[in-house]
């Protein structure tokens, strides 16, 4: 077993830098973030009393500390526990009650901190989690302990972003991590020249692996902060045009967000001609969308082989799926009504009434066996069944979950709860199987009812969510009994505007998807619980409809 440790430390060359643009230009070579490393390990030893921790949690925010938390976490032959930070202030005793679930899960001997976090949430964290809280803001100088790197424990326990009552740790071992690593670089072509860029919170597996796979290349990182995105993005844009930065991840969420920012400020003077990979993934990937930032950006300088559709997961240590690098984005217009597990693919006419556009997610990532199956029985390409991967990078498991809750078919195949198809050797995401919903015999999954609503005219480029439903006594509506679908559109117009345009809404569902049982529901501005990368967490909005009497509300005030 080759040690996580071993691979990053000898990958340390003259050009292997993490460059922070947001802190004055900051830059760490990687050797002296190693040598850091070393010091902070002895500190955490040291005020742990002598005891050398099994695993430690990582709570900051993206910085020089994060990265060498991994490592010392490494030096220490534990395993890294990722800790998401609070999306604000106002539901902070819901993150700590989760925090604190996830930490108990976890099994923690302690949590790595630095100043990024701030007061006020380490003090309630400090009060909730009953583990130490140690500060590697600057490390001391304190001479390492000596530890034998066994790799018997696993590298990462990477917890689900809709972690909620249960949360659920995906095991990876050293050896699942680093077969991961050089399958994302393996995929993306990597060459020796690229710079990872990357803004996502490193607590987010994309942004986390992301990162240790330049770094185990040998190449460089330039690091921002996800506010630095989030609240000046043509600055942004600028600064990641203006760096070393080649390659990009980032949700779908993000290429519709550049795209709204450009519409009302200048581009001028942004040069995106060495922008080599822009990969999207983490949540459904929309053609509309990619569309929209090739017409956008493409005047800029940037590539038509860029976009770089991805599918990917924490429990194969990101890469499942992905296209050749070097060749521009495909999709497909399906038959919306023909796209149940066990039904063959109708390829349409892109104007066709009945059309859905689903973008290729590519190939298996190198390293990686992928199928489409009913239970563990493989389907035809052109059928619609779940996707199923198996490989190196692949989990075990999720932490102490018994063997027969685990997601394995008979046969050892990691069951990824997603519907999908291969149509020309590539892979096409359908939908989460738990969000289809089947309404007087035809079925509707929620990222299609989204897409709808979200493109709408009135929705004005909002949150959606839609959540399949089957409590009628919530609405106390008649018509709407048995299964149907709750949208919640997140908007800040007065409530009988917002009324108003949400039955504009319903009707563009009606209309496109026949689905009339439906309801969308406006709700205020960042109500619906998503996760770090953007992606909304449909449980997670259902239970809070649930708990919240929230259609009971609207019911009242329409």
């Amino acid at each position: 077993m080759t040690h996580l440790w071993d691979v990053l430390t000898a990958a340390v060359g003259e050009r292997t830098t993490l460059y922070l643009p947001w802190h004055d230009e900051t830059e760490y070579h990687l050797g002296k973030l190693v040598e850091r490393a070393e010091w902070s390990a002895g500190q955490v030893v040291a005020e742990l009393g002598g005891r050398v921790p099994r695993r430690l949690g990582v709570l900051m925010g993206n910085g020089e500390p994060w990265v060498r938390a991994v490592f010392t976490t490494l030096r220490l032959d534990a395993s890294v526990v990722p800790l998401p930070l609070p999306a604000g202030l106002s539901a902070a005793e819901a993150y700590v009650a989760r925090l604190a679930r996830t930490v108990t899960a976890a099994d923690l001997d302690a949590i790595l901190v630095d100043r990024s976090v701030g007061v006020r949430v380490i003090e309630a964290v400090d009060a909730a989690v009953g583990v130490p809280l140690i500060d590697i803001s600057e490390p001391d100088r304190m001479r390492p302990p000596d530890c034998e790197l066994t790799g018997a424990r696993p590298a990462v326990i990477q917890f689900t972003s809709g972690s909620t009552s249960a949360p659920k740790g995906v095991v990876l071992s050293h050896d699942n991590v680093i077969a991961g690593l050089s399958a994302i670089t393996d995929g993306l072509g990597w060459v020796d020249s690229d710079v990872f860029g990357l803004w996502l919170p490193l607590f987010h597996d994309m942004g986390l692996f992301s990162t240790l796979c330049a770094l185990a290349r040998g190449s460089s990182v330039c690091l921002w902060r996800p506010t630095d995105f989030l609240r000046r993005p043509v600055d942004w844009l600028r600064g990641f045009a203006a760096s070393p930065s080649t390659v990009l991840a980032a949700p779908n969420f993000f290429y519709d967000y550049m795209v709204r920012a450009a519409g009302s400020q200048p581009l001028d003077g942004i040069d995106l001609s060495g922008w080599r990979l822009a990969c999207n993934g983490a949540e459904p990937v929309q053609r509309r969308t990619l569309v929209a930032f090739e017409e956008v950006f493409g005047p800029y300088g940037l590539r038509d082989t860029v976009l770089n559709p991805v599918y990917g997961m924490a429990e194969a240590t990101l890469i499942v799926t992905g296209p050749d690098p070097a060749s521009r984005w495909r999709s497909v217009y399906v038959d919306r009504d023909h796209l149940a597990p066990g039904e063959r693919i109708a390829v349409v006419a892109d104007d066709a009434p009945e059309a859905r556009a689903l973008v290729a997610c590519g190939g298996p990532a190198p390293g990686i066996r992928l199928r489409i199956a009913d239970e563990a029985i493989p389907l035809d390409d052109g059928v619609v069944g779940e996707v199923q991967i198996t490989g190196p990078s692949v989990t075990a498991g999720y932490l102490d979950l018994p063997a027969e809750a685990q997601p394995y078919t008979s046969d050892g195949w990691l069951r990824t709860g997603d519907l999908g198809f291969r149509h020309d050797g590539q892979l096409h995401i359908v939908g989460r199987r738990k969000d289809m919903v089947t309404v007087r015999g035809q079925n509707y999954y929620a990222e299609d009812v989204e897409e709808v609503v979200r493109s709408a005219a009135g929705a004005d480029g909002r949150r959606v969510v839609a959540i399949p439903w089957t409590d009628s006594e919530k609405t106390g509506a008649d018509d709407l009994a048995g299964e149907w679908m709750v949208v919640l559109w997140e908007t800040s117009a007065p409530q009988e505007n917002a009324v108003a345009t949400a039955e504009v809404l319903r009707q563009a569902v009606v209309r496109t998807l026949g689905l009339d049982a439906v309801r969308v529901v406006p709700v205020r501005p960042s109500t619906i619980p998503h996760t770090s990368s953007g992606k909304v967490r449909r449980s997670a909005a259902r239970r809070q409809c649930l708990d919240g009497d929230l259609l009971v509300q609207n019911e009242r005030k329409s």
